[in-house]
C-alpha cells in the first residue's frame, strides 16, 4: 500500500536490497565525512550505520555529543533502511488521508524527522545511515557523509527542499533549581 506522498516525495522506484554490501571501511567513509562537516558547522553529532539488513555496522558518538544521540542515530538509520527513504519523507505519509500507516507511527524504533537516509549506490539500498545532534543540519551533515562514500544524494536534496531552511530558533535557557 504506497500511498500518494511517497509517490511524489521518493522517486527511485524499484530499490532493491544488495546484502552484504555495506562494510566496516564503508560506514567509517560515511562517519568521517559526516563528522568533518559537523565539526566546520559546529555540531556534536552521533553517526550510526547499519548494512541493508538494519543491523547495525558502526556507531561513533563525538566529543560532547549527547547521550541520546546513540539511540536516535540508530533508529535513523534503521527506519531509513526499512523504509526505502528518508526519514523525514515519512513525516507526509501521516498527515494525509491514509489511515493505514498511522500504526508505523507508534513503532518504538520508527523515526519521522530528517536525519535518516538510505545509502544508495548503483541503484541498490546498501545499508541506512543515521544523524543525530544537531535539527535541519543533520541533512546537511548526511550529504557530506553521502558524498565521500559516493552514494545517492537525490533523497538528502529531497528533505531539503521540502524542510527548507531552519527559521530562526529561540535560544533555549536551562534553568535548574539551586543553580
Amino acid at each position: 500500500m504506497e500511498n500518494n506522498a511517497q509517490k511524489k516525495s521518493w522517486p527511485p522506484g524499484d530499490l532493491p536490497y544488495a546484502h552484504n554490501s555495506m562494510d566496516l571501511k564503508s560506514a567509517v567513509t560515511l562517519m568521517e565525512g559526516a563528522q568533518g562537516k559537523a565539526r566546520e558547522l559546529g555540531f556534536a553529532i552521533t553517526t550510526a550505520v547499519c548494512d541493508a539488513g538494519g543491523n547495525l555496522v558502526a556507531v561513533q558518538k563525538m566529543d560532547d555529543a549527547a547521550l541520546l544521540t546513540l539511540e536516535i542515530a540508530q533508529n535513523k538509520a534503521k527506519s531509513a533502511v526499512y523504509g526505502k527513504m528518508p526519514t523525514a519523507l515519512w513525516q507526509q505519509s501521516f498527515k494525509g488521508p491514509s489511515a493505514e500507516l498511522i500504526p508505523l507511527y507508534f513503532h518504538s524504533d520508527w523515526i519521522t524527522f530528517i536525519g535518516g537516509f538510505p545509502v544508495i549506490i548503483d541503484k541498490q539500498l546498501i545499508g541506512g545511515f543515521g544523524i543525530s545532534g544537531a535539527t535541519w543540519e543533520d541533512g546537511l551533515i548526511a550529504r557530506a557523509g553521502l558524498e565521500a562514500l559516493g552514494a545517492e544524494t537525490q533523497g538528502v536534496d529531497k528533505c531539503l527542499e521540502i524542510m527548507g531552511p531552519p527559521k530562526e530558533m529561540p535560544k533555549l535557557r536551562y534553568t535548574f533549581p539551586g543553580w
